[in-house]
C-alpha cells in the first residue's frame, strides 16, 4: 500500500513527503456494576500523510505543506488534489526533513499485551474485588488494551518502525448512605501493567468517594494548595511552552539561556524532557520527524539551559533538534519544606488547563480536602486560581518521588497564596 501511495504522490509532483502508517488493535471491555456489559476488538489501519511543495519567491526559498489522514479504501486522489492546492497557497519559511535516523532502544510495549483476554480478565477481577466496601460500589468501568505498529517513511530515505502498547482504564465509583449519593470518575493510563498499582489505587479512590458523603464547599480566600502527581504535567505546561523552539522563534518565550526562570524562589528544581523513561506514556524510539528518543535537561537548578525543538524550529533557529517534549522529569532542590498548618489538597479538578503563555490558571475543584491542624475535611466546588510563574517563588516539593505515566518526580507540589473561590 505504501508503494501505491508514494507512486501517487510522485505523480502530483510534490518535492517531499512523510508517511506515518498506524496499524493498531484495541481490546475493549465494558463493565456495568457487577456484570460484563460488552466486549469487543477494534482494528484500525490508516496513514498520516504530509506532502511538501517548495517555492521560490525573489530568490527566497519557501515551503508549502499539507497533512491529511488516509484510510485504505478511500479515494487517495481527492486528498492529493486538495493537498496540491493547499501547498500552492501555504508559504512557510523553508526547513528540511531529517535525512537519517537511528531509533532508540526503549521500553514501550509490555509483552503481556500479547494475551489481551487474560489481561482483561485479571484487570476486571481486580476491579470487581477491590472496588466494593462499606457504602461504596462500582458503577461502571471501561478497559482498553491497545497494541500498535507505527512505521515512518520519508522521501529523504528514512524507513523505521516501532511497536507500542497502551493500557487505559476508566471507572466510576459511587458512595451511598441513606438518600445521600455521590460519585467520582477516575482515569488511569500506563504502558506497563506493573505501573498500574490497581489494588492500591482502588483503596485510595474508595476513601475519597466515601469522604464525599460529608463534603463541604471550600472557604474563599488565599491558601496554600497541594497539587497531586496526576496534575503536575499540566501544572508545568507553561514552562514546557516557553522552553520550546517555537516560542523562541516567535519571540514570545519568557526564558533566556543561562538565566534564572524565576528570581527569588525559595526552592528550585531541575526539569528534563525524557523520551527514554521506561514505559513512559511519551517515551518513544523516534518521533514523527524521525528524531531518536533522548533525554534533555531543559532547566538546571532553576537556570534555563536548552530549548526543545522539532526539526522545523531547529532549522529556523539554527540549532540541533531534540524532538517533541516528552515525559516530564522534575528533580527538586529542597531548601525549605512546607510547614503550613492549613492548606488544601486537591485530589481532582474538573479541568486543569493553565494558559501556556501567561501561566494563569483557574480550575474547579471536583474533590479535595481542606487540612487544618492535621484534620482533613472533604471539599467540593469552588475553584483555585493563580499564576504558575509567580507561584514558583513559593513552591514546595514533597521529597517522595513517584511515576505517573508521563511524569517522574515529587509526589506533590505545593504553591502558596493561591486564590480559593468558595463560600
Amino acid at each position: 500500500m505504501i508503494e501505491k501511495i508514494t507512486k501517487e504522490i510522485h505523480k502530483y509532483g510534490f518535492d517531499d513527503y512523510k508517511i506515518i502508517e498506524i496499524d493498531s488493535r484495541e481490546h475493549q471491555l465494558y463493565l456495568l456494576k457487577e456484570t460484563l456489559e460488552a466486549k469487543r476488538t477494534v482494528d484500525s489501519h490508516y496513514y498520516e500523510i504530509t506532502v511538501y511543495q517548495n517555492h521560490d519567491e525573489q530568490g527566497k526559498k519557501l515551503k508549502g505543506e499539507y497533512t491529511f489522514v488516509y484510510k485504505p479504501g478511500t479515494y487517495l486522489k481527492n486528498f492529493l488534489e486538495l493537498a496540491k492546492f493547499a501547498c500552492s497557497m501555504v508559504k512557510n519559511r523553508y526547513y528540511a526533513l531529517l535525512d537519517t535516523t537511528s531509533a532508540s532502544r526503549v521500553k514501550v510495549l509490555d509483552p503481556r499485551l500479547s494475551d489481551p483476554n487474560k489481561a482483561c480478565e485479571q484487570l476486571s477481577d481486580t476491579i470487581y474485588r477491590c472496588s466494593k466496601s462499606a457504602h461504596v460500589r462500582l458503577s461502571s468501568a471501561e478497559i482498553y488494551l491497545k497494541k500498535s505498529v507505527v512505521t515512518l517513511l520519508t522521501s529523504t530515505g528514512i524507513e523505521v518502525s516501532k511497536e507500542k502498547g497502551l493500557i487505559e482504564i476508566e471507572f466510576t465509583l459511587i458512595s451511598k448512605k441513606g438518600a445521600n449519593e455521590q460519585e467520582l470518575n477516575f482515569h488511569i493510563q500506563r504502558r506497563n501493567f506493573d505501573d498500574l498499582y490497581l489494588e492500591t489505587r482502588l483503596k485510595e479512590y474508595q476513601e475519597h468517594v466515601r469522604s464525599m458523603l460529608n463534603v463541604q464547599v471550600p472557604e474563599s480566600g488565599k491558601a496554600t494548595v497541594i497539587f497531586m502527581a496526576p496534575d503536575v504535567y499540566d501544572l508545568f505546561s507553561p514552562i514546557v511552552f516557553h522552553s520550546s523552539g517555537r516560542a523562541k522563534d516567535q519571540a514570545i518565550s519568557r526564558f533566556k539561556l543561562n538565566e534564572k526562570i524565576v528570581r527569588g524562589n525559595i526552592n528550585t528544581f531541575t526539569l528534563k524532557s525524557s523520551g527514554l523513561l521506561p514505559y513512559g506514556l511519551y517515551t518513544d524510539p523516534f518521533d514523527d520527524d524521525g528524531i531518536a528518543g533522548g533525554e534533555h535537561t531543559i532547566i538546571e537548578q532553576g537556570t534555563f539551559k536548552k530549548y526543545w525543538t522539532t526539526k522545523r524550529y531547529a532549522d529556523y533557529l539554527g540549532i540541533e533538534p531534540t524532538g517533541d517534549f516528552r515525559n516530564l522529569i522534575i528533580e527538586p532542590s529542597i531548601s525549605k519544606r512546607l510547614s503550613a498548618d492549613e492548606h488544601y489538597e486537591i485530589v481532582q479538578f474538573s479541568d486543569f488547563s493553565p494558559d501556556p503563555i501567561t501561566g494563569d490558571f483557574v480550575a474547579e475543584i471536583r474533590f479535595g480536602y481542606r487540612v487544618r491542624n492535621g484534620k482533613k475535611t472533604p471539599v467540593k466546588g469552588g475553584s483555585v486560581a493563580g499564576n504558575l510563574f509567580e507561584s514558583l517563588k513559593h513552591v514546595y516539593f514533597n521529597d517522595e518521588s513517584t511515576f505517573e505515566g508521563n511524569y517522574l518526580g515529587p509526589k506533590t507540589v505545593a504553591l502558596q497564596d493561591l486564590s480559593i473561590s468558595g463560600k
